[in-house]
């Protein structure tokens, strides 16, 4: 029961730490983009205050699905080339996240080795295999969620960085965009996918 409980934490943090970087780095490229604009524009908080970024549904999925998603900085975005960098952000922090993760399951760094197996005598090698491990599949389920294109996901942005049309069909479809991801969830595709994906390249 406690190992259980042990890997639901580790799981957690994992799941947390993502949501810090995948939101943080986009809000860093964005207030960037506006101080380059001269913008004197105040926000209601700081994009520092990082525990604005993490969602407890997202919390709960990445325990039960192995998949996450972050609660995004609250952007006013009038341009479109603006929207396709942020975007591209996101999409670019969590395949980072997931490629360092997979180097140090592939290379045993800090005797890591594999999915199935904890490494290591005592407690901490233990909790940074596990912390490792989780980083590779939640990163990839990040990612392969932050494809479907509702409108505050990476590929939202994507999309209305290309078309305002299309980004428009895609608001009036988000109520079945979403089912379908929470269908995606229910059967457990993702998870199933990226796991087997962890697998083949390791």
């Amino acid at each position: 029961m406690k190992e259980i409980i042990l890997e639901g934490v580790i799981c957690a943090v994992a799941a947390g730490v993502l949501m810090i970087l995948h939101e943080l780095a986009k809000a860093m490229v964005y207030m960037g983009i506006q101080r380059h604009l001269g913008s004197k524009r105040r926000y209601s908080h700081s994009i520092w205050e990082v525990h604005r970024y993490l969602d407890p549904v997202g919390i709960i999925l990445s325990i039960t699905s192995s998949v996450t998603f972050s609660r995004p900085f609250m952007f006013r975005i009038q341009s479109k080339k603006v929207n396709r960098i942020l975007g591209i952000t996101g999409f670019a922090v969590l395949l980072l996240c997931f490629c360092g993760s997979m180097a140090a399951l592939k290379l045993h760094i800090l005797g890591v080795s594999g999915m199935t197996t904890l490494e290591g005598h005592g407690l901490f090698p233990k909790l940074v295999t596990l912390f490792i491990q989780y980083t590779a599949i939640l990163s990839l389920g990040m990612l392969a969620a932050n494809l479907f294109p509702i409108s505050i996901f990476d590929m939202g942005l994507v999309i209305a960085g290309i078309s305002s049309r299309k980004y428009l069909s895609i608001i009036k479809m988000d109520g079945i965009i979403k089912l379908i991801f929470v269908g995606t969830l229910f059967m457990d595709l993702i998870h199933y996918g990226c796991f087997r994906l962890i697998m083949l390249l390791l």
